[in-house]
């Protein structure tokens, strides 16, 4: 009888989908509240889903940065030991070997360049029927994006296809092309990531003209890992991808409630932005793509091929000295793992966007 006991209560530990039996972790997440592809760490933080998956007692501190370079710094001197960002600081975080092991671990968004490689103008530029007028109205006009960041690898690869031709490229960051639109001083385009394009576009400074769709240019976030720990805390590992699936599952079933948790942490944007950075449709004359955002979790072959062609750009800037991914850049064995003790199969699922109105805020 008291071993039956003992086997009823590990099965219980087992259902509860915790790792009650595991080491403890104390760690340190990095996120990107500023940056759709990184709401996820928001979800996790303020539903405290970490606490549901991880082992009892852990502690987590999530740390809030603007880009992505602090985090693959944090990462390699192991101050941070999970983080979530943009595609091209992840793919330079796993190059550094010599310094520390960082793998990604998997995809929480990825989309048909709906959420990095957007092309934004003046309020007062025309109202393009297509993104060829768009393309003739920039060429022959500067052209403004971040340097090193997803935007800048989606412009050059529209370039290259020819798509305009600027007549010169300013290197300048998201914030000051922000205030650039602001202050009425761009006189030509520029690449923005969401929600700054959404923030720019909603107060009357600019409008869009083009998505990545249209030259069949993806984009995409990765969440990483530092190897150390998902050989030490193998179980801590499963239950922060766990923690994450549910958060994005939250992100698409639940789009009025993740407004709202968004909204605590975002300064300067209003609900009606946040809520169309993500859940509103993109216009096909811009390259709108049906699912504004996807869960993919998973690095299947659009995700191989995305980061392929992240790597090889990163090499033409000279940021990396090769254009090949290294040698098991990623690891989805926790992810791996966590669907299938989820009993889930991914992609998680689509955010399909909806008429602006529906959007259900004002401000």
């Amino acid at each position: 009888m008291k071993f039956l006991k003992m086997v009823v209560l590990m099965l219980v530990f087992v259902v509860s989908g915790r790792a009650w039996s595991a080491e403890a972790v104390d760690i340190t997440y990095g996120y990107h509240p500023y940056w759709t592809g990184g709401w996820n760490g928001v979800i996790i933080k303020h539903l405290k889903l970490h606490e549901k998956y991880l082992p009892a007692g852990s502690k987590v501190r999530f740390e809030a940065h603007l880009t992505g370079p602090p985090m693959v710094n944090a990462l390699l001197a192991d101050k941070m030991q999970i983080g979530t960002m943009g595609d091209m600081p992840s793919l330079v975080a796993t190059t550094k070997r010599k310094i520390a092991d960082i793998r990604l671990v998997s995809t929480p968004m990825f989309s048909n360049g709906q959420n990095c490689n957007k092309i934004v103008v003046p309020a007062d530029a025309p109202d393009f029927a297509s993104v060829e007028e768009a393309g003739a109205w920039l060429t022959g006009k500067p052209f403004a994006v971040h340097r090193g960041t997803c935007a800048n690898r989606f412009v050059d690869s529209v370039i290259m296809k020819g798509a305009f031709k600027p007549s010169e490229r300013l290197s300048m960051t998201i914030e000051v092309i922000t205030s650039n639109f602001e202050s009425g001083k761009m006189k030509g385009g520029a690449a923005m990531w969401e929600p700054h394009a959404r923030r720019v576009v909603e107060l009357g400074h600019a409008k869009y003209a083009a998505t990545g769709a249209p030259w069949g240019e993806t984009d995409a976030d990765f969440t990483l890992m530092r190897q150390d720990f998902i050989e030490n805390h193998p179980e801590a590992a499963v239950g922060w991808m766990k923690a994450e699936i549910e958060a994005m599952q939250f992100m698409i079933d639940n789009p009025k409630q993740t407004v709202e948790i968004l909204y605590e942490e975002l300064t300067g944007y209003p609900r009606s932005t946040i809520w169309s950075a993500i859940y509103e449709e993109n216009p096909v004359a811009i390259g709108g793509d049906p699912v504004t955002y996807q869960a993919k979790m998973v690095f299947d072959d659009d995700v191989i091929t995305l980061a392929k062609n992240g790597y090889a750009f990163l090499h033409e800037l000279k940021v990396l000295k090769s254009p090949n991914p290294p040698e098991n850049f990623y690891n989805d064995g926790p992810l791996q793992t966590a669907l299938s003790e989820m009993n889930l199969k991914a992609p998680i699922g689509d955010i399909i966007g909806k008429p602006r109105s529906t959007r259900p805020y004002d401000d």
